[in-house]
């Protein structure tokens, strides 16, 4: 009779405690694992006919587009944190310019209405450079915040030589 009751007892426990455990478990699923990580890298944005397209490159003339590439990453699943608003923040000849990044997971059209291909993971933004741009390097950086509130930055490392440069 008492061991009966003990494992009437311990069932029940257990009962109890896996009931408990399922939500928590849910609601961690829910939650972000790491760090927000932001990463980038910069390349020709031209015409899908241009050999250049999509090609990495730092150096850029007036009326030519810079594109950035950008990828938002959960930092403890190493998997792409598609709700994150990304932006890229451009400062050249004393003019501010902040580019809201597209998320290409999604089907998306450029502004000739072009549908983009489609690659998961992956933010653009494009800024073409103006006419009456100095030459010189480019300050520049991308910030990115998830919804659960994290937020990274992305400045391009390996000092001035690697910055976006505008030549003539």
């Amino acid at each position: 009779m008492k061991t009966t009751s003990v494992l009437l007892a311990l069932s029940a426990f257990g009962m109890l405690f896996g009931m408990t455990l399922a939500p928590l478990a849910s609601a961690q699923d829910a939650k972000a694992s790491g760090k927000l990580v932001l990463f980038a890298d910069t390349d020709v944005f031209a015409s899908p006919k241009n050999p250049d397209n999509c090609t990495l490159r730092n150096r850029f003339k007036h009326g030519e587009n810079v594109g950035f590439r950008l990828y938002a990453i959960d930092g403890g699943s190493g998997k792409a944190e598609e709700s994150a608003t990304v932006v890229v923040h451009i400062t050249s000849g004393g003019k501010t310019y902040d580019l809201p990044a597209k998320y290409r997971g999604v089907q998306q059209t450029n502004e000739t209405g072009m549908k983009m291909p489609i690659r998961p993971g992956m933010w653009t933004a494009k800024w073409t450079v103006p006419e009456d741009a100095p030459t010189g390097t480019v300050q520049y950086s991308a910030t990115a915040k998830d919804k659960y509130g994290r937020t990274a930055e992305w400045t391009p490392p390996g000092g001035e030589p690697s910055f976006v440069t505008i030549v003539q």
